[in-house]
């Protein structure tokens, strides 16, 4: 047995490589993003700011005594530059503003201050501070100092981070699972089309054939539903000679039961003493002969009608008298009709009559002297026929399953009734060949029984 190929790997490249790009690219913009944040606080920030302290010195100087303009100072500088910002004496006491730590005391620091140098304190888990000395040149020496701290926006940062991580990432992936969930979404389409019997579909590929694992799986598939459209194809034709076949030994049987019956007959009549025992047992057992072949007859010509059907369900369609027909079949029934008396439809009419009598047959059956109503309904795009009896009813459980071949469900519908688990099939498949369906339904109002409800497209 040859090794089957290895899949194509293209599928597993491009979620490879579409993860791997994406991360790439996140890791990017958060190094960027890191970088400008840490880059806000360099020696240029620091620079601009005591420059501008610097030309604001002297208002700054003047207001130190008069709270409300240091206030309102405070406060424009603190928006300008979008920081906290603190006044603090020589002593460290806190004059305006936020409630920001004073420079440090030490000795080395205030002469830094005095000489105008601003000092930067680094802190681990908040933003840097920066201490700007306040010198009055009259009287040359430190009024105040001045704290700076930039605005605590750490969550905010790390939302803007996750966000944009969680963005970079979607839309990295957005092609690939959009992709992927269409092409898979069509082979489940394909797939349930194969399901529901049409066996001839086929996935489509690519031209030059699979080029990844889904459209291996697509060939998968494909292979699949022509062996199995060969196998079904196969035993249907199968069926279909073996019915065939079957008719000519049924039709010599059938000559023979009539030549022996004739001759029973005139054996009969030659006798002046009327029948014995014998002759009536042999009488008896023709007849019960001949109905079986009839029942063989019926079988045989279901399964030629059924086979025919599924191996194509191209069939011959003209304007068909349905009133006519259902009532024909209605009075062989003794069933109450109830039909517009103009009610034409396309289609087969040997098929439609065979359809409508199984129908009949098996609510007769069912309901061997209770009342069978056939009726139909024209609407606005179909025609709904109904077959009403007053049976034992359908179990909801078996409602789908009375329509599949050789199903016989209880004493009202068994072979020695006259049924052989064809008949609702082949109802079933010539409704289907006519575009329609058909399907077992409560009676209206609660009443008992059964309903079968056929729907056919109107011309």
């Amino acid at each position: 047995m040859t090794a089957a190929a290895p899949p194509p790997r293209g599928l597993f490249r491009r979620i490879y490589l579409t993860f791997v790009a994406t991360v790439a690219l996140f890791a990017l913009l958060s190094g960027v993003f890191v970088f400008s944040i840490a880059g806000r606080f360099d020696a240029a920030w620091v620079a601009t700011i005591d420059e501008l302290l610097s030309e604001r010195s002297d208002a700054l100087i003047t207001a130190i005594d008069d709270p409300p303009a240091r206030e309102r100072l405070l406060a424009a500088l603190a928006g300008e530059l979008d920081v906290q910002i603190a006044l603090h004496d020589p002593q460290g006491r806190l004059l305006a503003g936020a409630d920001l730590p004073p420079p440090s005391r030490r000795p080395r620091r205030r002469a830094r201050l005095r000489d105008g140098q601003p000092i930067v304190v680094h802190r681990d888990r908040a933003p840097p501070l920066l201490h700007f000395g306040l010198q009055d040149p009259a009287r040359d020496q430190l009024v105040a100092t001045l704290t700076l701290s930039p605005r605590d926006r750490r969550a905010w940062h790390l939302l803007g981070l996750g966000l944009g991580g969680f963005l970079t990432l979607g839309l990295g992936a957005l092609p690939l699972a959009r992709s992927l969930v269409r092409r898979l979404a069509a082979l489940d389409a394909s797939a349930q089309r194969i399901a529901r019997g049409q066996l001839d579909h086929r996935l489509p590929l690519p031209p030059g054939g699979p080029a990844d694992e889904v459209d291996a799986l697509a060939l998968s598939f494909n292979h699949m539903a022509e062996r199995v459209e060969e196998l079904i194809a196969g035993q249907r034709r199968l069926l279909a000679n073996v019915s065939h076949e079957l008719r000519t030994p049924v039709a010599r049987m059938r000559v023979l039961i009539e030549l022996l019956s004739e001759r029973l007959e005139r054996l009969l009549d030659e006798r002046a003493a009327g029948e014995d025992p014998a002759a009536k047992r042999l009488r008896a057992g023709l007849g019960e002969l001949a109905e079986d072949i009839r029942e063989v007859e019926v079988l045989i010509s279901d399964l030629l009608i059924g086979g025919k059907l599924e191996l194509s369900r191209d069939i011959d369609r003209a304007p068909v008298d349905l009133h006519a027909l259902l009532q024909r079949l209605a009075e062989r029934s003794r069933a109450a009709l109830i039909a517009p008396a103009q009610l034409q439809i396309s289609g087969d009419a040997l098929l439609l009559e065979r359809l409508f009598s199984n129908l009949l047959s098996n609510a007769r059956r069912a309901c061997p002297s209770g009342q069978i109503t056939i009726q139909a309904d024209p609407r606005p795009d179909h025609l709904l026929l109904t077959v009403d009896d007053e049976g034992p009813g359908i179990d909801p459980a078996d409602r789908d399953a009375i329509f599949d071949p050789f199903v016989r469900l209880d004493a009202a519908r068994d072979r020695d009734r006259g049924g052989v688990g064809l008949g609702l099939h082949l109802c079933r498949q010539i409704a289907r060949a006519h575009g329609g369906t058909i399907t077992a339904e409560d009676r209206p109002q609660g009443r008992g029984g059964a309903r079968l409800a056929l729907r056919l497209p109107l011309p």
